[in-house]
């Protein structure tokens, strides 16, 4: 039985079911684009100080980077720092570890970074007690004052990762300066730029003086994780030099610290293609740390002998991974606590677990949640670690520990999302995995569409949008996406693509991509996109391709390639391989695509068979290009060299730039404008009109 009335000027058809029919990618949805941009913000950085919660928040509205912190009296979260003031550094060029606390009694020691100068700054901050939070009387933090000098001209610097000194005197961190370039021939920011671990002192002495800043040790052209063992007798800290990348090899070095400076570092892990991404002290003799021997960052023990060498053992071994890819200074996947180590392990959905070294065994202590972030702080009582799961976001979970033989208590979400009025329209991932024509497997992440209201019309496929994330050594997470589910809510499927070289599934897995790149990820986005219009789950001839930095590069290298994808949305993406290196990008990433694609002279020819913009001549499907003026590692002019292409032959595309945003939008304004350029991208080429504003159901 079915029922026929009018909804937005065309006939619909009911079901008895309830739901009405309308073309899928034409559902109307609550979901909004602005709805999308507002809820864009991500948390990151979580921590702690006695009952106090700590994490940063990345506000749309204003673009800044929030540093906020709840109690159990007091759940609502509250703002440490003022208006104006964002918590974020550019180490490395994606940022590092921003501020440290030490808990004190009646106030709590934070030193940050803040974005817009870069510098270290100290605030005290009186704690939350029981009485203040009843009372709705929460203090906020002092002004805080700065504790390294402003950058001249000569040079730019930031700071991250940093560590507190036993005795309160000094804050440690690393260090990355970067020499102004003198000239066009001086482009390349590799010679320019050096690391090192310094010692800043906590008197503020140094920010007028910037001889007051002592350096502790440098050994590598990058530095991460800089850890004081617990006797303060030695430094530990894990270095990589060009044209390696982290995940590539790293050492792990330990040196010996006489007067407030390392002597006589070693390496004890690491090298000789064994990447260390992070270690941590669990005695004045003892370190615990992830590395990758046998394919699977998993957990080893670090013993230092008195002859100055060392025991490593991997005390658990699994075929499942415990880290992943160090593209943040001072990245965390687990902790070393009295109550034994808190990490987590997996191969796509992951658990949280605590390893007790005495007996050996692993207990899970956050049930129910499956992604777990790379910045997992913990102490002896608890831990706090972002997490999430296919049936809710990603947020601040406080997680409590206990000794062997005690009930563990359940875990508590910090930042609950209450009520979600649109819940029913919120599109619940599924991980799934594709065969490719040579048998390997691709994984991916599948968003299906969902609406309460409305279906699609019988026997019609919806249209497909396979994502690509970036890194490209990056992984898709399985948890509600609202950009996603503002397409899924209006009919299109998403799947997003864990193309050969993500993290998350073993080294193996990650070398897929080596040599490489423009080659595997598009064949693996082909093969995804295939394998779902095989099941009826995807239209082919509606299968449009986006991404962003490396994902843009792969929608841009598919759209030139191949014929699969009817149109695509490309996010400040890498374009020309041949311009991407040196000075036209930062000196985090100047020498990757070595390993990605091949060394130059020497492999010019696949350089060119691979690029985009050598291949922009057999583009012949519609694109949206989204950029940002500041962007300093993939810059406009990757982006407006394939519009201009595009442009001369006369090709349908749209081609956005936004002021004051860099690598990754930021601003609501920016993210609501790029969905509605999608949307219009989707609308011209599909048959359908996709309206991403407010219609009412």
């Amino acid at each position: 039985m079915t029922d026929r009335q009018a909804f937005g000027g065309q006939p619909v058809e009911r079901h008895s079911g309830g739901k009405r029919v309308l073309p899928h990618g034409e559902w109307p949805s609550p979901i909004t684009a602005d709805m999308a941009a507002a809820g864009s913000g991500s948390k990151s950085w979580p921590s702690g100080a006695g009952a106090e919660t700590w994490w940063c928040a990345l506000d749309p509205r204003t673009a800044t980077v929030r540093l906020l912190r709840t109690h159990p009296a007091a759940p609502e979260p509250r703002p440490v720092l003022g208006e104006g003031w964002s918590v974020r550094n550019r180490a490395l060029g994606y940022g590092g570890r921003p501020y440290v606390l030490r808990q004190g009694a009646g106030q709590h020691l934070l030193v940050f970074t803040d974005h817009r100068d870069q510098r270290l700054y100290r605030a005290d901050v009186a704690s939350i007690t029981v009485e203040a939070a009843s009372a709705r009387d929460v203090p906020a933090g002092t002004e805080p004052r700065p504790l390294t000098p402003p950058d001249g001209p000569e040079a730019t610097t930031c700071y991250a990762d940093m560590t507190i000194t036993q005795d309160g005197t000094e804050v440690w961190c690393v260090r990355e300066v970067t020499a102004a370039p003198t000239g066009p021939e001086d482009d390349d920011p590799a010679p320019r730029t050096r690391r090192d671990i310094v010692a800043v002192p906590l008197s503020g002495a140094a920010a007028d003086d910037p001889g007051a800043v002592r350096v502790v040790a440098r050994s590598h052209h990058f530095l991460s994780g800089a850890r004081v063992s617990p006797d303060g007798r030695r430094l530990a800290w894990i270095g990589w030099d060009h044209p390696l990348m982290p995940w590539d090899a790293t050492d792990l070095m330990v040196a010996d610290l006489v007067d407030g400076v390392a002597t006589g570092a070693v390496r004890v892990l690491g090298g000789n293609g064994v990447s260390v991404p992070q270690a941590e002290w669990a005695s004045p003799d003892t370190l615990y740390a992830m590395a990758d021997p046998d394919g699977w960052w998993n957990l080893h023990r670090v013993s230092l002998v008195p002859d100055g060498t060392a025991e490593a053992e991997c005390v658990l071994p699994m075929a499942r991974e415990c880290a992943g890819a160090l593209w943040r200074v001072g990245a965390s996947w687990f902790a070393v606590t009295a109550a034994g180590v808190v990490l987590r392990h997996g191969v796509g959905d992951q658990q949280l677990a605590l390893w007790r070294p005495g007996t050996g065994t692993l207990t899970e202590l956050a049930s129910g949640w499956t992604e777990f972030g790379s910045d997992l702080w913990a102490e002896d009582s608890h831990a706090v670690v972002l997490a999430g799961a296919a049936d809710r976001g990603r947020t601040v979970l406080w997680v409590p520990l206990a000794p062997p033989g005690t009930p563990l208590a359940p875990a508590i979400d910090c930042t609950p999302a209450g009520h979600a009025p649109h819940a029913a329209w919120h599109s619940v991932p599924q991980r799934r995995t594709a065969r490719a024509a040579d048998g390997r497997e691709v994984h991916y992440v599948y968003h299906p569409p969902v609406n309460p209201d409305f279906e699609g019309p019988a026997g019609e496929a919806p249209p497909l949008l396979i994502h690509v994330h970036g890194g490209p050594t990056s992984s898709t997470g399985a948890t509600p996406d609202l950009e996603f589910s503002l397409f899924c809510s209006r009919g299109f499927a998403v799947a997003s693509v864990d193309y050969g070289g993500s993290t998350g599934y073993g080294r193996a897995y990650r070398d897929r991509l080596r040599h490489a790149w423009g080659v595997v990820d598009v064949e693996d986005s082909v093969t995804v996109a295939r394998e779902l219009a095989a099941l009826g789950l995807a239209d082919p001839a509606r299968t449009a391709i986006r991404g962003g930095s490396a994902g843009g590069w792969t929608s841009l290298a598919c759209l030139s390639s191949t014929d699969v994808f009817a149109c695509g949305s490309v996010y400040y993406p890498i374009s020309d391989p041949l311009a991407w290196s040196g000075g036209h990008t930062h000196d985090f990433e100047s020498r990757y695509l070595q390993s990605l694609i091949g060394e130059l002279p020497r492999d010019r020819e696949r350089y060119e068979r691979v690029s985009p913009l050598a291949n922009a001549a057999r583009i012949s499907s519609p694109l949206v290009m989204l950029q940002g003026a500041d962007d300093f590692i993939c810059r406009p002019d990757q982006a407006e060299v394939i519009v201009a292409a595009v442009a001369a032959r006369g090709l349908w595309h749209r081609y956005l730039l936004f002021d004051g945003e860099g690598h990754g939008f930021r601003m609501a304004s920016s993210v609501a404008r790029s969905l509605q350029a999608e949307a219009e991208l989707y609308s011209h080429v599909m048959g359908v009109t996709v309206d991403v504003g407010h219609q009412d159901a």
